[in-house]
């Protein structure tokens, strides 16, 4: 039954490489996914060797699983940061997988899933140590991770016209959360077991957990776009090529004006605000301007946000087809979702805020 999960996972892993070396189009996460796949395929590879790596090289497989930390962390880093780029300092985080590798190399060493009372041998003692260090590791970079998805969410309208499950992250802290838990409880396990004489060892395993993961990664990994999709330096060519407008960074009152206008006019007749995926981009792009300057329009000429601005469009198209005879065997749900929106409670709440009266109450007042 064990070998069968970890072939499970180790096919599962080479599958998700797969599909993210030639997932379009291309991002640095979907590249950070399948380093992390391809490091889940060794480790899961080499328990499906007749023999024991450590006796033919003795730091093993394990110190791999110190990848984990910094792989979740330039993953989230990749999503997070438009910018974001994997340099010479990262290369820092490398040390603690060196760090316990190179113990292993000057020490007597077994296998971490070999099992030993701890006053039997230093080396199971080792192991044990190993194995506290990488559940710390993981912590510590959930940690990391965590603050920087939060951060992230608090630009979220200021470059997107809707919260969703691909730019919010949410099921991304959750999803490293129970891994993180699966790994304490597979170290706390024997200890459990000998506490209330069960035996839990088969169903709860290092490869159990690693098969069950990777399996979530891949599928959420296929569903999670890249939430920024340009880089700097393409931006940067696609302004010089195009010969953006108004590229000073300081922009003039009437200058102001004029793109206010542009906006305005640009919203009103094209209504991009309909797609529930419009982001600032997709209007930096539309309009050729910069998008330092169009944020700077959006925030100080309209008074708002990129959010705000845009979900006030949306709630007067849906205040303007609700008023509409045509439009009078839709749900005001279903109108909503025609109007851009993606969720009834986001709905409820921005058209509230805007109008001072739920849907409902509204159109019975027509």
């Amino acid at each position: 039954m064990a070998e069968t999960v970890v072939i499970i996972g180790f096919i599962q892993s080479l599958f998700g490489i797969l599909i993210f070396v030639w997932k379009r189009p291309k991002h640095l996460c979907f590249t950070l996914l399948s380093v992390w796949l391809a490091v889940n395929a060794i480790f899961l590879g080499a328990l499906l060797l007749p023999f024991q790596v450590v006796d033919y090289f003795k730091p093993g497989i394990f110190p791999l699983l110190f990848l984990f930390g910094p792989l979740l962390f330039f993953y989230v880093s990749s999503l997070t940061i438009e910018e974001f780029k994997i340099r010479g300092k990262h290369a820092m985080h490398l040390l603690p997988l060196l760090l316990v590798g190179i113990h292993r190399s000057i020490t007597n060493v077994v296998s971490i899933s070999s099992n030993s009372g701890l006053s039997e041998n230093i080396e199971y003692l080792n192991n044990k140590i190993y194995f506290i260090l990488l559940i710390i590791s993981l912590f510590l970079y959930w940690v990391f991770s965590v603050k920087l998805i939060l951060k992230h969410r608090k630009t979220i309208p200021f470059y997107f016209s809707n919260y969703s499950k691909k730019n919010t992250l949410t099921w991304l802290i959750f999803v490293v959360l129970i891994f993180l838990l699966f790994f304490m409880i597979i170290f706390f396990l024997p200890a459990i077991e000998k506490l209330f004489n069960l035996s839990f060892t088969k169903y709860i395993s290092l490869q159990n957990n690693l098969t069950i993961f990777t399996f979530i990664m891949v599928f959420f990994g296929i569903n999670q776009s890249a939430i920024f999709k340009f880089k700097k330096e393409e931006q940067h060519n696609s302004s010089i090529k195009s010969e953006k407008k108004y590229q000073r960074s300081s922009l003039t009152e009437i200058q102001i004006a004029n793109i206010n206008d542009e906006v305005f006019n640009y919203l009103s007749n094209k209504k991009p605000y309909l797609n529930p995926e419009y982001s600032l981009q997709m209007m930096v792009d539309d309009l050729n301007i910069s998008r330092q300057n169009l944020s700077q329009v959006i925030n100080s000429g309209q008074k708002k946000n990129f959010y705000q601005l845009i979900n006030d469009f949306r709630v007067n198209e849906v205040k303007t087809l609700i008023s509409n005879a045509e439009y009078s065997h839709y749900t005001i749900l279903g109108i909503a979702f025609q109007c851009g929106f993606n969720s009834k409670s986001s709905f409820n709440r921005i058209f509230k805020e805007e109008t001072g009266f739920t849907p409902t109450t509204y159109k019975k007042s027509l």
